[in-house]
């Protein structure tokens, strides 16, 4: 018997690890060593960190993008212009030398949430909106009167720099359809 009880075995430093069969086993190889090398390749790591996303530490960010630099804007919004929360009223005004029985008009720029007040409201027109279209008439035929003024106040939501009216169609209590300018002032 050797120095571990093994017939004909050998010696113990012939195995490397005293009296264990398997020598060495660990990633530290150490005798009896149940340590392994994590996913950061360290021996008896505790790989990625709760949070992290690699080995360094790095966090996700809102863009779902491994240490990446996306940041959400004042909105909420990730990577966003901090502007898709603000809302911003715009006057939208008229120069007409003849009575306006109905209007319709295009935005472009920030989305169109809602229009009210000014001479439209004042003649009792229903002023309805979508995101980028605004219309307004009477069901009655009211009209509004010639003159100048606030046509309709637009609450908008976005960058208000980038507002335009364009396509405009105003008509007269006949049904005529006026030479017309709108504008909007912000």
């Amino acid at each position: 018997l050797d120095d571990c009880d093994v017939c004909n075995g050998g010696n113990a430093d012939d195995l490397g690890c005293g009296c264990f069969e398997a020598g060495p086993s660990g990633c530290d190889e150490t005798c009896g060593s149940e340590l392994v090398v994590d996913e950061c390749g360290e021996c008896g790591g505790s790989g990625i960190a709760d949070g992290a996303c690699d080995c360094d530490g790095n966090v996700d960010d809102c863009a779902g993008e491994c240490g990446g630099s996306s940041e959400l804007d004042d909105c909420g919004v990730c990577d966003g212009d901090n502007w898709s929360c603000v809302e911003t009223s715009i006057d939208v005004t008229y120069d007409s030398d003849v009575a306006i029985a109905g209007f319709q008009f295009n935005v472009s720029g920030p989305a169109v949430l809602s229009a009210s007040g000014g001479a439209a409201a004042d003649a009792g027109f229903t002023v309805s909106t979508s995101p980028s279209v605004v219309i307004g008439f009477a069901f009655d035929g009211s009209t509004i009167p010639a003159g100048s003024g606030v046509l309709t106040t637009l609450v908008v939501q976005g960058d208000p720099s980038g507002f335009s009216i364009s396509g405009e169609v105003v008509s007269s209590s006949d049904g005529v359809t006026l030479d017309s300018f709108i504008e909007g002032n912000g």
